[in-house]
């Protein structure tokens, strides 16, 4: 990392999670956009289509997983943008993952207890 870039010795004040959160995102559809573009040109070839359509097929899931995750981090109230996911299985994994995490937070010594915590 380049110290004259560096964020954090020349930060003053607070950045809402919000804002972090919206940053992220961004980038995530900037990768998304890239991954589409990169599809759009293996799908100008009918040969590579011919031999590769499982890898072009995973592309086109790994943008919809980008896609619905940018959406998820912009959201007010991420739990229930994350049960409105249009890719089932993303959905499914993370409802399992934050029920998971629910059952967690009941035991004593929870690291993540003085974090900010989303409504469910």
């Amino acid at each position: 990392m380049n110290p004259e870039r560096d964020i954090a010795p020349h930060a003053t004040g607070r950045l809402p999670d919000s804002v972090m959160r919206a940053l992220i995102a961004a980038e995530l559809d900037r990768i998304r956009q890239v991954l589409e573009d990169m599809g759009l040109q293996l799908c100008g070839d009918p040969e590579v289509v011919r031999s590769h359509m499982n890898v072009l097929q995973s592309i086109d899931e790994i943008c919809q997983r980008h896609e619905n995750l940018a959406r998820t981090l912009r959201a007010p109230d991420m739990v229930s943008e994350a049960n409105a996911i249009t890719l089932e299985t993303l959905r499914l994994r993370l409802q399992g993952d934050i029920l998971e995490r629910l059952a967690e937070r009941t035991v004593a010594g929870d690291p993540a207890a003085g974090a900010a915590c989303h409504d469910i």
